[in-house]
């Protein structure tokens, strides 16, 4: 059989051809290259389709070049929602997958987070880029292990992951990490989803790299925003399209727009340079966007100093933070770091921005929103504006030793601390006096000493309930609400008191457990009998707590006496106005939604507050459940003739004739001192 000459010729070059494929080596392009060269883009995954372009989203250059920068293990991108957080993840993937294989993993928050990237996201980019669906997207190739979370690709692989799966996170070991929306990773048994994924990189020392992004939540929470704060903190400096002078963007610091009285003119909204004064234009804007330059920004120490970076080495990927004196770079770049704000998005205008900020005014969760997804900025979690102690503190005033004629009704607020090793048992009270207008005077702070197990103590506290108050005009006036808090040790103790004593108003309360919509102050009659009794045959009263911190915040920020207005006596020391403004309320975003909650920074007291806020609780259980109105009880007082007064106990300036506990450092508690 005589073989075809030119079918030989043409097996010879074939067979040159793969030889030469097979010893050539790749061609090394860094991110921004491979992508503007290879990377293609589907229009179901996103408006535009075609060629990737880096020079369209500029800001997204800085981020990429870092994935091959000489030293970098670890990328943070803390940056405003639609800028480039999904296509660094994506790019990063499709560069090693065709140039450097290797394993690799994707971790998302949710199950659903995880299917839904791989489907909507990585398969149409691997379906669309060539070199890409020759390697991952061939199905006649496909191994029978391939599946919606794990893609094997000559030379590694891919997998994707949950954070609420601890054992997918930590079966395999991977050279890459990439970690999307780390904010609403929630922390398993085995530990933080962050460090077991990263965990994972450990046997990769020379070319590891782990990737985080998100917007950031709040400064308290915020994973992303910790993990900038440990970077080398690199910003995007745009050069003035008039003076040239380079700046960092800050939307309250540069951006302006007229004013018609109250109405903001949005419209007008401008970029205004820091240096020059002059306004941009929104195609200059775009343009300038064109020449960012990252720079490090984080503080270091060097030659003996401490020092911010004021002189940068640009070499044209990066601008290393200089030291004044020697002249050296002298921040690592290890950990790179990089936040950017919707200034640096093409897509959108400044007068849209101005626009969202306006209408986020006075709504707190719209304004967190605002910080976190437009500005990249975490918040900075006091959703109400703050009280000093030091302006409670200053505002106190002598009423004398009697009750002020002002006050209709009384009631208290009881909170039991456990006795135990490293502390003294007590229960602690605030008696409020309350009039129109829900305007309160703190008439009397009382501690009780002792262990609450023990009944000596609470027969303290039912004497001092029992004992009327002389108001200023000689009527005699009793306590005629109490919540005591039954969330702790002593809860059946709690129980057998109130219990005992319903018939005079005083109530066993807990918290209610409040995640996105806040329990009213005191439930509803018909909302309260649905619940079921307690093995001991007591049902507590579930107030809503924080709805009941949140009246008691507003009404500290009163300035000025009259309705909700807050008085304060002489006797009340720094400590205690300490407590009561060291809650703070917080934002969060938690699978997509905002969630306010209370928190208490470490080591601060707050008994002072939670009693304040029993004692407002208590108020509402005369309200809903006795049908007290405060205009009626001024009403009835003002017809009714006076009355001889009956023995009273003193309040107002005079405070316990308890001893005090000294703070102790064990539990970590500010007490008054006697």
């Amino acid at each position: 059989m005589q073989t075809d000459p030119r079918a030989l010729e043409a097996l010879r070059v074939m067979l040159r051809r793969a030889r030469a494929q097979t010893l050539t080596p790749p061609v090394d392009l860094d991110l921004p290259d491979w992508a503007d060269t290879r990377r293609k883009l589907s229009q179901s995954a996103g408006a535009v389709g075609g060629q990737w372009e880096t020079s369209r989203f500029e800001v997204a250059r800085g981020p990429m070049l870092a994935t091959n920068e000489p030293g970098v293990e670890i990328i943070t991108a803390m940056v405003a929602t639609q800028t480039l957080k999904t296509e660094l993840l994506l790019n990063t993937i499709g560069r090693q997958v065709h140039l450097d294989p290797c394993p690799m993993l994707l971790v998302q928050p949710k199950d659903e987070a995880v299917d839904s990237f791989s489907k909507e996201r990585l398969a149409p980019m691997v379906r669309v880029t060539p070199v890409l669906n020759r390697r991952m997207g061939d199905a006649r190739t496909r191994r029978t292990d391939d599946t919606l979370r794990f893609k094997r690709f000559p030379g590694g692989f891919l997998a994707l992951a949950s954070a609420g799966s601890p054992t997918n996170l930590a079966m395999r070991a991977v050279r890459i990490t990439l970690l999307d929306e780390i904010d609403k990773y929630e922390v398993t048994k085995e530990g933080d989803p962050v460090a077991l994924a990263e965990e994972r990189t450990s046997t990769f020392k020379t070319n590891r790299l782990c990737i985080r992004v998100c917007s950031p939540t709040t400064e308290e929470n915020s994973r992303i925003w910790r993990s900038y704060q440990d970077s080398d903190q690199r910003q995007a400096f745009v050069p003035c399209p008039h003076c040239g002078d380079y700046m960092v963007l800050d939307f309250f610091k540069h951006v302006h727009w007229e004013r018609d009285g109250d109405y903001h003119r949005t419209e007008t909204a401008a970029i205004w340079c820091e240096h020059c004064g002059v306004a941009w234009e929104e195609t200059q804007r775009i343009r300038a966007l064109a020449g960012i330059q990252w720079r490090q920004t984080k503080k270091f120490r060097c030659c003996g100093l401490d020092q911010e970076p004021e002189e940068w080495d640009w070499d044209g990927r990066v601008g290393w933070a200089l030291c004044s004196q020697c002249g050296r770079r002298a921040v690592s770049n290890q950990h790179a770091g990089f936040t950017a704000s919707k200034l640096h998005n093409p897509m959108i205008t400044v007068p849209e921005l101005a626009k969202k900020w306006i209408e986020a005014e006075g709504d707190i969760e719209a304004r967190q929103t605002f910080y976190n997804t437009q500005l990249a900025l975490p918040y900075s979690a006091q959703a109400l504006k703050e009280v000093p102690s030091g302006t409670l503190l200053a505002r106190r005033e002598e009423w004398g030793d009697r009750v002020p004629d002002e006050v209709l009704v009384i009631t208290a607020g009881v909170d039991v601390q456990p006795g135990g090793s490293a502390s003294i048992g007590r229960i602690e009270l605030e008696a409020v006096g309350w009039g129109l207008g829900e305007e309160s005077w703190s008439l009397d702070h009382q501690v009780f000493l002792g262990d609450p197990a023990r009944p000596e103590v609470w027969r303290e506290l039912d004497e001092y309930l029992l004992t009327p108050m002389e108001r200023q005009d000689s009527r005699s006036m009793v306590i005629r609400a109490v919540c005591v808090d039954s969330g702790g040790h002593n809860t059946q103790d709690a129980y057998a008191f109130a219990r005992a004593r319903v018939s005079r108003n005083v109530w066993a309360i807990k918290g209610a457990s409040d995640r996105q919509n806040w329990s009213p102050i005191w439930p509803s009659p018909n909302s309260a009998k649905k619940g079921g009794q307690q093995r001991t045959g007591y049902k507590p009263v579930i107030i809503g707590s924080s709805a009941g911190k949140e009246a008691v915040r507003q009404r500290l920020l009163i300035s000025e006496p009259g309705p909700g207005y807050c008085h304060f006596p002489m006797s009340r020391g720094q400590d205690y106005f300490d407590q009561m403004v060291a809650e703070r309320l917080v934002v969060e975003r938690v699978h997509g939604t905002n969630i306010r909650r209370w928190v208490i920074p470490p080591h601060r007291a707050t008994e002072a507050f939670h009693i304040r806020v029993y004692a407002y609780a208590a108020l509402w259980g005369l309200y809903i459940t006795r049908g007290m109105k405060l205009d009626r009880l001024a009403a009835a007082l003002s017809a009714a003739p006076p009355v001889a007064a009956r023995p009273i106990r003193e309040v107002g300036p005079r405070v316990s004739t308890l001893a005090r506990p000294e703070h102790d450092p064990n539990v970590g508690r500010s007490r008054w001192m006697s």
